[in-house]
C-alpha cells in the first residue's frame, strides 16, 4: 500500500481515536465498527485501533495520535497481526493443545494485570501536600539549581601539535579575537579541534561547573562581562580561549514549583506499596499449599544449561 494511502488511513484514524472516550462509552461520534482498513483476510475498525491504542500510556497518547508516521506503523503492525492470525486460524493453529494453553497463559496474565491495576487504584489516595512539604524541606538541595554560566569556547589541542605551539597558536588567535578582526565563533570554526565546534561555532550553551574540567570551569566562573575572552587556559585537552556571554546564580525552586512532582512521586509510592502488600497477601494465603514433591520432580526433568564460565575455564 503506497504512502499516501497510508496516510489517508492515519487521518482516519487519528479522527477516530481522538473520540476515545465516545468509542468507549457507545455514545455519539465515531462509530466504533467504522472500518479503517481491511482485505481479504482480515478487518480493522476503529475500536481495535483504539483497544491497540491502550497499549500506550495514558499520557503519551495524544503525542503517538499527533504523530501520522508513528500512526502509520501502529496501523501497518495491526495488518500484519491481524493477517497472520486470521492465517494461523485458518491453519487450526489455534485449536492446538500447546498454544491453547498459551493462550490461555496470556489471557490469564492480562487479567491479573488488570485487576491488580484496578485493586490498586480503587485505594483512596491521601492528601500528600503535608508529605510533600517535608519532602521538600529536608531535600533543599534536590531542588537547588547550581550557578551556570553561558560561555563559547576554542580549543587548539594537543594531540597534532607539541604544547608550546599549541600554546602559540592560542594567542595569536586570541589576539584576532580581542582586536575584533574576526568574530569569536568565526574563530572557533576556523580553529578548534573540538569536533562540535563545526555545529555549534564553540558555543557551550549554560553549564554547571561540574560538567567541565576544573581548569576550564575555575577561569569560566571567575570572568563577569559579556564578550570577555580569557587567556589560554591549559587542560589535559589542549588550551582553551573562553568568552563569557552571561551567567546565573544559584537558585532554589519554590516550593509551589517542584509540589506538583513531588507529590506525583509520593502517589506512585503509595500505589507501589499498595501493589507489594497486594502480592505478598497472595503468597501468604494460609490455603495456597506447594507440592513439593512434584515440583522437585518437575524440575528433574527439565535441562539445565551448562555454566559458560565453567565451559571456558578447561580451555586455559
Amino acid at each position: 500500500m503506497s504512502l499516501f494511502v497510508w496516510k489517508k488511513y492515519a487521518a482516519l484514524a487519528a479522527m477516530a481515536c481522538c473520540a476515545a472516550p465516545v468509542l468507549a462509552a457507545g455514545s455519539a461520534g465515531v462509530d466504533p465498527a467504522q472500518v479503517i482498513a481491511e482485505s481479504s483476510q482480515m478487518k480493522i475498525t476503529a475500536q481495535d485501533l483504539e483497544t491497540d491504542l491502550q497499549r500506550i500510556p495514558a499520557q503519551y497518547r495524544a503525542e503517538v495520535l499527533a504523530n501520522r508516521q508513528r500512526l502509520s506503523k501502529i496501523l501497518e503492525n495491526l495488518v500484519i497481526n491481524k493477517t497472520l492470525a486470521a492465517q494461523a486460524r485458518s491453519a487450526g493453529i489455534d485449536k492446538e493443545a500447546d498454544m491453547t494453553r498459551q493462550i490461555q497463559n496470556a489471557t490469564e496474565k492480562m487479567l491479573a494485570q488488570e485487576q491488580l491495576n484496578r485493586v490498586v487504584n480503587a485505594v483512596p489516595l491521601p492528601d500528600f501536600t503535608q508529605t510533600a512539604r517535608e519532602q521538600y524541606q529536608l531535600n533543599t538541595d534536590k531542588y537547588t539549581e547550581q550557578p551556570t554560566v553561558h560561555a563559547s569556547h576554542i580549543l587548539i589541542g594537543t594531540k597534532s601539535r607539541s604544547a608550546e605551539e599549541a600554546l602559540e597558536l592560542a594567542r595569536k588567535v586570541r589576539e584576532q579575537a580581542v582586536a575584533g578582526s574576526k568574530k569569536f565563533d568565526e574563530l572557533a570554526l576556523e580553529y578548534s579541534d573540538d569536533p562540535s565546534a563545526k555545529s555549534n561555532k564553540g558555543d557551550l550553551g549554560f553549564f554547571e561547573a561540574k560538567r567541565m574540567v576544573k581548569p576550564f570551569a575555575d577561569t569560566a566562573f571567575a570572568m563577569n562581562t559579556p564578550g570577555e575572552i580569557s587567556e589560554p587556559v591549559k587542560t589535559q585537552f589542549g588550551y582553551h580561549l573562553i568568552q563569557f556571554h552571561e551567567s546565573k546564580p544559584r537558585t532554589v525552586r519554590t516550593f509551589e514549583e517542584v509540589k506538583d512532582k513531588i507529590i506525583q512521586g509520593e502517589r506512585e509510592k503509595f500505589q507501589n506499596e499498595q501493589r507489594k502488600k497486594l502480592l505478598s497477601d497472595i503468597l501468604s494465603d494460609p490455603s495456597l499449599k506447594l507440592n513439593e514433591e512434584a515440583a522437585d520432580r518437575f524440575l528433574s526433568r527439565m535441562p539445565i544449561a551448562a555454566d559458560p564460565k565453567a565451559s571456558s575455564a578447561g580451555k586455559h
